[in-house]
């Protein structure tokens, strides 16, 4: 669906409403949502779950994010007037009242008791949980609805995204209530134009059988993906447009799949075949216009008739450009090609060895303590609240307290905390990065798996802004798309190396400084050890005269500071090369790291220690 399509907010709410009238839809993703807007949202579809139910009664609207923690979803321990008692979490649906409305603001930012929650629950016949001595059964009728930016989407797990075959893109839908805005009154907040903007028809609920074309038409239609969920997601929704007919017809699932941005192709066998013409032999077409391809779908040939070399004729040079047509991007990103889902994400992650800690964080839930630093008190009460009747007998005679084990101690879990770091300096100016990827790629593929923190420095590209100086940015993960971008860069002239060096050094620290133990550092230099600019200039912004040495000098200056600090490894990347060649081992000397040398095509690379 495209962002400036000006149907795309009825388009959302028309799914909106078919996801509250079939709960078999389970949930949707909606792409580049205002975050303003995702709770708006989740009430009017707990409304209109509501206006359907015989009793009236409105769902819960719950709110999932990275401190949700899997007490929170199955099993609860809430204070009583008898002291604690154990509740059904909020994933744990009543058989007699509503299915709850689920929300998720980020679905890349999911914890992992989420994220396992909503690959077992959506779309799920029946759940059960089974937790200190206590079982729940259910049937799973909650909808969920997530919103994600559509750049990050493909970078999510297969599993967790085949949960969800429902998408909506609401990239331009600020911008329709923003137009709405100006012609209602100033007291007309988003709520009311979103409730005014639903649909009036309601979707079908009752059960109706797909006619062959239509099914047909569904299967054709729909991209292949790991199950079946997409096919049955777009027949479910065409039958809630169908209205009142007595069968799903092939125009119910076209409008189904305009809805989420498809395009329907029809199938081989409802395309009649070609009849021939009777009237006369065909006309001759021009050999410019018969493509291969055409040629080659086409079994009958076809005649053909010589054009003279001089009757084509050149369009104007002031004639405007065929139209393109508009590209609508795909619902389902992780089918691209250039989809690069993370690792076992929904495994819980590697414990690290033990260590200090730091308190210096943001908290993002809570977990079993392997230390006193940070410890969570509210949370240690309630996880041993849950055994206290068992307790009793441990506690003396007459006596009243609460019994406390060390099992029991929780301690908060920093949000956004990573173990290991990668620190990648990349020199497009000595034309080392494409040559160096065989080099580069096993300490790639460490980041990746352990997930660890990336800042990137580059310099000598020709898409800088500013020559004399390095360029700096910090990803959350490897799978960022700006590191594909500085992993393909042209070379450019300048080369400030020195500067470059010292901003890494500055990396380094601030990891050391964010983390009191960082168990794994790894500094990648891809450089050929030529700095033609001064550390001076690149931070003052002149132009420099009479460079010589000075620029390779102040590189070596820099890069010894990367020897002083902590459990660093450090790895330089070199082309080889006749000029100048020693300037790359002074280098790894200065970090007091390991030298690469890359060689070409036809050679293997060196692996000298320095």
């Amino acid at each position: 669906m495209a962002a400036s399509d000006p149907q795309s907010l009825q388009r959302l709410l028309t799914l909106l409403d078919c996801l509250a009238a079939d709960h078999q839809l389970g949930g949707m993703i909606v792409f580049d949502l205002d975050a303003s807007l995702l709770l708006e949202l989740g009430h009017l579809l707990a409304e209109r779950i509501g206006q359907d139910r015989p009793d009236g009664r409105t769902p819960d609207v719950v709110v999932l994010g990275a401190g949700t923690t899997t007490d929170d979803l199955w099993l609860r321990t809430v204070p009583d007037d008898a002291g604690f008692a154990m509740r059904p979490g909020v994933l744990v649906e009543d058989p007699y009242g509503p299915p709850p409305v689920v929300l998720v603001p980020d679905l890349g930012r999911l914890g992992l008791p989420v994220a396992q929650a909503a690959v077992t629950l959506l779309l799920a016949d029946t759940a059960s949980a089974q937790r200190f001595g206590h079982s729940l059964h259910w049937q799973p009728h909650a909808r969920w609805l997530t919103a994600v930016p559509r750049y990050t989407a493909a970078q999510l797990s297969p599993h967790l995204l085949d949960r969800f075959p429902l998408r909506a893109d609401a990239s331009g839908i600020r911008q329709e209530l923003d137009a709405l805005h100006t012609g209602a009154s100033p007291a007309t907040d988003d709520s009311s134009l979103l409730r005014a903007a639903m649909p009036t028809g309601r979707p079908r609920r009752s059960p109706v059988a797909l006619s062959p074309d239509a099914a047909r038409l569904v299967v054709s239609s729909m991209p292949a993906g790991p199950s079946r969920r997409r096919d049955l997601a777009l027949a479910r929704i065409a039958r809630a447009l169908s209205e009142d007919a007595p069968q799903i017809l092939p125009d119910h699932v076209r409008r189904a799949a305009a809805l989420l941005g498809l395009t329907t192709q029809p199938p081989s066998d409802l395309t009649p075949p070609p009849q021939p013409s009777t009237a006369g032999p065909p006309p001759e077409v021009p050999s410019e216009v018969i493509s291969p391809a055409s040629e080659s779908a086409d079994a009958t040939p076809r005649p053909r008739r010589a054009v003279a070399a001089g009757a084509a004729q050149r369009l104007p040079a002031t004639s405007p450009p065929p139209d393109r047509p508009t590209v609508t991007p795909s619902p389902y990103p992780e089918d691209e090609p250039s989809a690069f889902p993370p690792f076992a994400s929904l495994r819980p992650a590697r414990r690290p060895s033990a260590g200090a800690s730091t308190t210096r964080h943001h908290a993002a839930g809570v977990r079993p303590a392997r230390s006193l630093r940070s410890l969570a008190v509210v949370a240690t009460v309630f996880e041993a609240a849950k055994f206290q009747h068992l307790r009793r007998t441990a506690l003396r005679r007459g006596g009243h307290g609460l019994a406390i084990r060390a099992a029991d101690l929780r301690e908060y879990r920093p949000g956004g905390q990573r173990e290991s770091a990668l620190v990648l300096v990349l020199d497009h100016s000595s034309r080392a990065t494409e040559a160096a990827a065989p080099a580069l790629a096993p300490h790639l593929r460490w980041a990746y798996r352990q997930g660890a923190a990336v800042s990137i420095v580059e310099f000598g590209h020709q898409d800088t802004s500013d020559d004399l100086a390095a360029e700096h940015y910090r990803a959350a993960t490897l799978l960022d798309p700006r590191v594909v971008r500085s992993l393909t860069r042209r070379p450019g002239l300048a080369s400030p190396l020195a500067h470059a060096i010292d901003l890494a050094v500055q990396e380094l620290r601030r990891h050391r400084r964010n983390r009191a133990v960082l168990h794994e550092t790894v500094l990648v230099v891809v450089t050929d050890g030529r700095g033609n600019v001064p550390l001076t200039a690149s931070l003052l912004g002149r132009v420099p005269e009479g460079v010589g040495r000075e620029g390779v000098t102040d590189a070596l200056r820099a890069a010894a500071a990367v020897r002083r600090l902590p459990r660093v490894q450090t790895i330089v990347i070199a082309p080889e090369t006749s000029i100048y060649p020693e300037l790359a081992a002074d280098l790894a000397d200065a970090t007091g790291g390991q030298l690469i040398t890359v060689a070409g095509p036809a050679r293997r690379s060196e692996v000298r220690s320095r």
